[in-house]
């Protein structure tokens, strides 16, 4: 997905519009790879801003997870802007808290490379299959959505963690 802003750079453009749609096997966050299940979709606008570039941008495709409640598999959105500067020249971090700053080298800017960099912060860090997901038994590690549990039914006074004793005694 790279997409040549030559028309800008030579001011012979005000601004480019883009949509890109690109199939891919998956992507890495944080050194584990996601299988994507859907396109991943890029659309937006790059425009000039003096003598660099602004980029808004809509990122989406769907991933295959886990539920971080019951560990079934299901399908994973994600959806997210992209706003952001491509600078040609040397700029000040501090000046720029905001809003991403990616520096530019050329005329081609690298789409899938800052859909890289900005998924650090956009992807999901606990997904659910449901709000009101029960999740999983500690104990025996039923699925508590679709069956009961009997553990609790069958602990008794030596089962409980002696740490924890006073904690129960408030509870009384």
């Amino acid at each position: 997905m790279k997409l040549n802003i030559d028309s800008l750079t030579n001011k012979e453009r005000e601004s480019i519009d883009f949509d890109f749609s690109e199939e891919l096997e998956s992507v890495k966050y944080y050194g584990v790879e996601y299988n994507l299940i859907s396109p991943l979709h890029l659309t937006g606008r790059i425009s000039r801003a003096g003598r660099n570039f602004l980029l808004r941008a809509s990122v989406a495709f769907d991933y295959e997870g886990a539920c971080s409640r019951c560990l079934k598999d299901m399908k994973v959105p994600v959806d997210y802007e992209i706003d952001a500067y491509l600078m040609k020249e040397e700029y000040d971090e501090d000046s720029y808290e905001d809003v991403d700053v990616f520096p530019l080298e050329g005329t081609e800017v690298d789409l899938l490379e800052l859909v890289d960099s900005t998924l650090t912060y956009n992807m999901p860090q606990k997904v659910l299959c449901s709000e009101d997901c029960k999740g999983i038994c500690s104990g025996c590690g039923v699925d508590l959505n679709t069956h009961d549990c009997v553990c609790e039914d069958s602990m008794d006074e030596d089962d409980i963690d002696p740490r924890f004793a006073k904690l129960k005694e408030l509870l009384k």
